[in-house]
């Protein structure tokens, strides 16, 4: 971690400067309060806390905030919101058809405003517009659910961010920092419409109670800033089993659980290397 104003490396001679780096008496100095990043050659500074940009085939997990002429504005948490187009999603029937007029009629029956969805970028404009589709039926609506709102440099980019857990529910790591709690979906359940859920249905108790201690779990992780991944999420699920979900958020408990699943994810690490 670095500060405005101090050197980035030992030997600049053998670097070249990036994004939130400039030359100061023949050393690269950073311009920003964050993290180095190294690409080869190439030194850049990425600040800690920022908006999310987005990276084609990041998996999002999105607010609808505006239906507009054969397209969805919707809202990532980055510093435009995402456009999903018409001819990006999979209509009810879950064929892949030209879109005509009737369609674009009836854009805000398939998703309204204030519906969440979950998306994949597809393309990043020139402007950091996002261009989202979805056009899998892992994607589309979401229903009956926990949403968790973090830091987007939280969520440790890996190959799968849909996860169904061994505790009767499934959890949704969004790329740009929104974590959908869910109860878990039989494998072959097959939605019209695209979206998770086929209809609204009872959730049993203590599959509500599950959802509570994980988004519980996903907030204690956030608030500690330690990285949310599959992982750090079922270590902090199992070790926080000994305590009531309302202790989760008591700064006592907390503090200690933070402390034993930095301390277990840091053992793990080493044991790989």
């Amino acid at each position: 971690i670095v500060i405005p104003g101090q050197a980035v490396c030992d030997a600049p001679q053998q670097f070249m400067r990036g994004h939130g780096t400039y030359i100061r008496d023949g050393e690269i100095v950073s311009s920003l309060s964050g993290v180095v990043q190294q690409l080869n050659r190439l030194l850049m500074v990425k600040t800690i806390k920022q908006r999310y940009a987005g990276e084609v085939g990041d998996v999002v997990v999105a607010r609808v905030v505006e239906v507009q002429a054969k397209r969805w504005k919707c809202d990532v948490s980055s510093r435009l919101h995402a456009n999903l187009p018409l001819g990006s999603v999979l209509l009810p029937g879950g064929d892949f058809r030209r879109k005509d007029v009737e369609d674009e009629e009836k854009m805000s029956e398939f998703l309204k405003n204030g519906e969440l969805i979950c998306a994949e970028v597809q393309q990043v404009q020139h402007d950091g517009t996002l261009m989202l589709h979805t056009r899998n039926n892992k994607y589309g609506k979401l229903q009956q659910g926990i949403l968790i709102k973090v830091p987007p440099h939280l969520i440790k980019k890996s190959k799968k961010h849909f996860h169904t857990l061994p505790y009767g529910m499934a959890v949704i790591i969004g790329c740009n920092g929104n974590v959908w709690v869910t109860p878990a979906l039989p494998e072959t359940t097959v939605e019209e419409d695209g979206s998770h859920v086929h209809e609204f249905q009872i959730v049993p108790q203590d599959i509500r109670l599950v959802m509570i201690r994980v988004a519980a779990c996903v907030r204690l992780l956030r608030d500690y800033s330690i990285s949310i991944f599959l992982n750090s999420l079922t270590t902090c699920y199992e070790m926080s089993q000994p305590y009531d979900i309302k202790e989760l958020s008591e700064q006592e408990t907390s503090s200690r659980l933070a402390y034993l699943i930095a301390a277990r994810l840091l053992q793990e690490l080493q044991q790989q290397k």
